[in-house]
């Protein structure tokens, strides 16, 4: 089997629990996980996470984050790496599937709206093109980590887009794997999606 890695970016402002849920999601489709951190994680959090066998990444006082991502994929022994953040709680393991398959042959698999917005904190890069781009010295500085990865996605040539709409959309109808946790009221939208989804479960068993 190909190896696949998840690499994150991790808040830490936020609880461990959106972590979880994100790590349980990418679990069954990659072979290896690393975690990356704004700081030193809080031991909750390190033991929420530990039954997961990720590998922790601290970044320095002041670090550009993406030079946290850099080092992630620099130490990571696949590829590919899907590139998230505990964020998107939801995110199901098909949709990290179809990125990976996506992205046979580019540089970047990423999901695109039919707006043309881009999701780069949720796609799929090549390992070899990234650390081509961090040779170049063009990597962006943008304490923004949102504007940050948009920029350096669109260095990238050999790009797959993958429509959210239309092809996502069929492996995930709702697009719960896009709804991002960014405050208490999408927080709470997160929570009661995942109590429908375990009560269906439950239901089913």
């Amino acid at each position: 089997m190909e190896e696949k890695t998840v690499s994150r970016h991790f808040s830490p402002d936020e609880k461990g629990m959106l972590l979880e849920y994100v790590l349980d999601s990418a679990w069954t489709v990659v072979d290896e996980l690393i975690v990356v951190f704004k700081n030193e994680p809080q031991l909750s959090v390190i033991e929420a996470i530990s039954p997961f066998g990720a590998r922790i990444i601290n970044l320095g006082i002041g670090e550009n984050p993406i030079s946290g991502i850099l080092s992630a994929f620099k130490s990571a022994k696949a590829d590919l790496c899907l590139l998230t953040t505990e964020r998107v709680p939801l995110l199901k393991p098909n949709v990290v599937l179809a990125l990976f398959d996506g992205a046979h042959g580019f540089d970047l698999s990423i999901p695109r709206w039919k707006d043309g917005k881009i999701e780069p904190l949720l796609a799929v890069y090549s390992v070899k093109a990234l650390l081509r781009l961090s040779l170049s010295g063009t990597i962006p500085v943008d304490s923004n980590i949102d504007l940050a990865m948009t920029s350096l996605a669109d260095q990238l040539f050999d790009v797959k887009y993958i429509s959210v709409e239309d092809e996502l959309g069929q492996l995930d109808p709702e697009l719960d794997s896009f709804l991002k946790v960014n405050d208490e009221d999408s927080l709470a939208l997160a929570r009661s999606k995942a109590s429908i989804r375990g009560s269906k479960a439950k239901k089913s068993d």
